[in-house]
């Protein structure tokens, strides 16, 4: 187990308050083997890079941290991936620069990886503070280990957080299967664990919280940009059909349920937040198609909650919206 090698990615933008705290937490782990902290400068206009060289200045350890430069401001996605292509690791794992590891995260996390296990995706649990947010659950017992279509069916379950922090990626699993993140928009996490769900063949489930999750007014989690929101989930709608037809999955019922499921909840959040805006953002996406009553219908047979859910496909828009409404009212 000690002779891997882990690489953490850090995106560094506008975070000069947090990123101390945040290194600080790397510089704590009590893993014993080779770790490489990379830190992602998507060119903020704060001070985040002047706190990140004054805390590495000094700092005389084992971890060979390392700091790759943008030349101009990219995106979360776009620092995420600049962190892919610098990792030397055989696992990477993405830390956002406001949070917190706990001192043993990666020690934990790198635990089951030992002798010939080799497990394309380690997943542990976390814990969120400054909110009362609902915490989407990781709900594997600690120790379960999952092969080939049970990772998919798991995810689909909801038995495994979408989040694409506090995980160990194999590395050679995301670079043979040239997995990175989608650029340019935002809930970008939907669309990559989609991907990761659909593709891995083994996971680990670690128990112990090893994350800690921060919640701040003006966070992106926090603000809530409506329109670029509604964008982003037509962009991710699309590239998840592609995909789904790229690697021969659109007959697979739990990917067509996972599309169907982040449809819904969508729309239902812009129903509640944006009420407004719900009507035409729902008659675009009926315009992007890819689903039909009768196609669920051969899915899922007579499981009456996903028909009641696909219903409105087989609608005019007209019906269809009220029709939504009500049923986002029982909700």
């Amino acid at each position: 187990m000690q002779d891997l090698k882990i690489s953490i990615v850090i995106p560094v933008y506008n975070v000069a308050p947090y990123i101390a705290e945040c290194i600080q937490s790397v510089m704590n782990q009590t893993w014993q083997g080779e770790l490489e902290c990379i830190l992602v400068d998507d060119c903020g206009t704060d001070d985040s890079m002047t706190v990140v060289g004054a805390k590495l200045k000094d700092y005389n350890g084992k971890i060979d941290f390392k700091i790759v430069h943008h030349q101009q401001n990219r995106g979360l996605s776009a620092a995420r991936n600049s962190g892919i292509e610098a990792v030397t690791g055989d696992y990477v794992y993405f830390l956002d620069s406001d949070d917190e590891i706990t001192p043993d995260c990666i020690e934990r996390l790198a635990c089951p990886l030992n002798g010939e296990k080799a497990f394309d995706l380690v997943v542990g649990d976390y814990r969120i503070t400054g909110s009362d947010m609902p915490k989407p659950p990781l709900l594997l017992q600690d120790g379960c280990s999952l092969y080939g279509e049970d990772v998919l069916h798991s995810y689909r379950k909801g038995e495994w957080y979408m989040l694409s922090v506090n995980k160990l990626y194999r590395v050679g699993f995301l670079k043979s299967n040239h997995l990175l993140f989608l650029e340019g928009i935002i809930h970008e996490d939907e669309l990559w664990s989609f991907q990761i769900a659909c593709l891995a063949q083994s996971l680990y489930a670690v128990g112990s919280e090893t994350y800690i999750y921060k919640v701040r007014e003006g966070s992106i989690t926090a603000h809530r940009n409506h329109q670029r929101r509604c964008e982003s989930i037509k962009i991710i709608l699309k590239e998840m059909r592609q995909f789904s037809f790229t690697h021969h999955l659109l007959d697979n019922k739990d990917v067509y349920n996972l599309i169907q499921n982040f449809q819904m909840i969508m729309l239902y959040s812009l129903q509640v937040e944006a009420p407004g805006m719900f009507r035409q953002f729902y008659i675009e996406l009926r315009q992007i198609g890819g689903s039909t009553w009768k196609y669920c219908l051969l899915r899922n047979g007579c499981d009456i909650r996903k028909q009641l859910r696909d219903l409105h496909l087989s609608m005019p828009v007209m019906i269809a919206i009220p029709y939504l409404r009500l049923l986002f009212h029982f909700l």
